[in-house]
């Protein structure tokens, strides 16, 4: 009644003494997820809690159904070659590079990664013939598609030969084995569909910082060099089109933009000079000099259909590809934004002393170890220290919209009788700059005029830092 007497399946266990052991398997448990057994030359029913279908295995089964043995991060090339035309991808020192005929370019490493992976998970859908006496009926004899993967272990390739379709999936084989068999559909989807754009790399450049030495912006208003400090990493200057300071932070920012920009899609992999994508007169360019004399250059050309994106292209390969709109701006800053439009240099611990006028009355503080006290109007211990800070940090910060080299004259700039002038002394009562603040810009209201004492130029700057500066003064008078 429990299958026992004439079992159809039996399990025997040979061990190193000679000595054989097993069980034999009879019916399931009606109760479910349990089996009969008994020991091969034993009476006694058993039970166990297990499945006859998980103890019953066929020769397929117990096989070994590894397509190709390896390990992904020995891998050090790998060649698909379909209908005669070879994609090949290559690991040098530091990236993968891709190539196919005459194109070459720098690979995606986690995409090849990703298919390394697919490749050594997939397994033997079916094994079809163990020694066929010919491979044409199976399209092996003259494959079109053939897989190449070299490692660094050994000089011979391994290689899986791709045949023709079958009814579960491709028939197949390696040079190593004679037997033929099946891999599935997805397989070779994965193998024979995917291109060279495909494993290209996205990221648009990478670099170390401190590499560079040099950048050079060409924009619609001209071209913009950029060199950095040699003893001060820093810092940076602009030598054309004015030698001038730079603004370190927009440069900082803009090489951070730089190196996470991706693109959107690789075009096409031989066009050069199309017209379409005008790469012979761009309309952008940026150019990164490295301190080994290396160079780097992205051209931007038209923009596409949509006008959301451009084509461009690198020095460093022929591909075309797009980015977006938003990350060239990012790119490609103005004039305005690098030069460094800082209008007041001070060291904050060294200025002890802030004189204010309004046009109307003075204001005085001097600071007493780290404590910002009023002495003018009226002395005054009760006024919060931040205040004194807060102007120094507003002067600190305050940058010029615009500069004149010839004065518009008194009567368009107020600077005569400023609104606000501000003068920062030091211990000794030396006076470390001198910032007066006129009127406001014809038709501009938001942006005012505004001179350093010691300096014969005349800036502009915007409303914001005078009323950052009046409303500090607003809170001395409330404590008045």
């Amino acid at each position: 009644p429990f299958g026992l007497n004439t079992p159809s399946l039996k399990i025997i266990l040979s061990m190193d003494n000679g000595e054989t052991k097993g069980v034999r398997v009879g019916d399931d448990h009606p109760m479910g997820n349990k089996v009969y057994l008994a020991r091969l030359n034993g009476s006694r029913v058993l039970t166990a809690g297990v499945t006859r279908n998980r103890l019953d295995r066929e020769v397929h089964d117990l096989r070994d159904k590894t397509i190709l043995d390896f390990k992904t991060p020995q891998i050090t090339k790998v060649e698909l070659i379909r209908n005669g035309k070879t994609l090949s991808l290559e690991k040098n020192e530091e990236s993968w590079e891709v190539s196919e005929e005459k194109i070459t370019a720098e690979g995606n490493e986690s995409e090849i990664t990703n298919l390394l992976n697919t490749i050594q998970a997939a397994r033997i859908e079916q094994f079809i013939e163990e020694q066929p006496e010919q491979l044409t009926s199976y399209g092996l004899n003259n494959s079109k598609l053939t897989v190449k993967l070299t490692t660094s272990q050994k000089n011979e390739p391994i290689t899986l030969f791709i045949g023709k379709k079958s009814a579960h999936g491709f028939y197949a084989k390696t040079p190593l084995k004679e037997n033929i068999f099946v891999i599935n559909q997805s397989l070779f989807d994965t193998l024979n569909n995917r291109e060279l754009v495909d494993f290209l790399n996205k990221s648009l450049v990478d670099f170390n910082d401190d590499d560079l030495v040099k950048v050079t912006l060409r924009m619609d208003d001209g071209s913009v060099d950029l060199i950095r400090d040699k003893k001060d990493l820093q810092k940076w200057t602009m030598v054309k089109p004015v030698n001038m300071k730079a603004n370190t932070a927009t440069i900082n920012s803009l090489l951070f933009d730089l190196k996470n920009v991706r693109i959107v899609e690789f075009i096409t992999t031989h066009t050069k000079n199309s017209k379409t994508f005008n790469f012979e007169q761009p309309e952008k360019e940026i150019n990164l000099t490295y301190k080994n004399g290396k160079t780097w250059a992205l051209k931007l050309g038209n923009q596409t259909s949509s006008q959301d994106h451009y084509f461009a292209q690198r020095s460093d390969d022929e591909t075309v590809f797009t980015l977006q709109k938003s990350s060239v701006e990012s790119i490609f800053r103005s004039l305005h934004d690098l030069k460094d439009r800082t209008v007041l240099e001070f060291d904050d611990d060294v200025a002890r002393e802030i004189q204010i006028h309004d046009s109307k009355q003075t204001f005085i503080l001097k600071k007493s170890t780290n404590k910002w006290n009023l002495t003018l109007p009226e002395p005054s211990k009760s006024i919060q220290s931040f205040i004194g800070k807060d102007i120094l940090w507003t002067l600190n910060s305050i940058e010029f919209e615009s500069v004149f080299a010839k004065d518009p004259g008194n009567t368009v700039t107020g600077l005569t009788n400023p609104k606000v002038s501000v003068k920062l002394l030091d211990g000794k009562s030396t006076i470390l700059t001198h910032l007066l603040i006129g009127n406001p810009v014809t038709k501009l209201p938001e942006v005012h005029y505004l001179k350093i004492a010691e300096n014969s130029n005349i800036y502009t700057m915007k409303k914001r830092f005078l009323d950052e500066i009046l409303s500090n003064l607003k809170k001395l008078k409330e404590k008045l």
